[in-house]
């Protein structure tokens, strides 16, 4: 878990780099992709706590 934390954190600085660059162009393929990524890693990180009983 503190592996998938650190990862989407790290996806998320990168995400903000992007953002910046592109003027927060949410719509740039680049930022879409990212977000998407990272989307799925949260989703990803959260199953396991979805499926406890």
């Amino acid at each position: 878990m503190e592996n998938a934390e650190a990862m989407i954190e790290q996806l998320r600085q990168h995400l903000q780099a992007e953002a910046e660059k592109t003027g927060y162009n949410f719509l740039d393929p680049r930022i879409v992709r990212i977000s998407q990524e990272l989307d799925r890693l949260i989703v990803a990180s959260m199953l396991p706590l979805i499926k406890q009983p």
